[in-house]
């Protein structure tokens, strides 16, 4: 199997359209994790910029 890319919304989305019974656990975990990550960098770019700007 290919591994997945794009954003991690993308990934999850892709994730979502294959087959269950095609998956191999292994490298599900793998694309999962990846995705996950992907997405936990993006809520932390996200809370820098908050931080960052000053309320008027």
């Amino acid at each position: 199997m290919d591994d997945l890319s794009g954003s991690a919304t993308e990934r999850l989305q892709q994730l979502a359209l294959i087959d269950a019974s095609d998956l191999d656990a292994a490298w599900l975990g793998t694309q999962l994790t990846a995705a996950l990550y992907a997405w936990q960098g993006t809520e932390d770019e996200l809370r820098l910029l908050r931080e960052g700007r000053e309320d008027y």
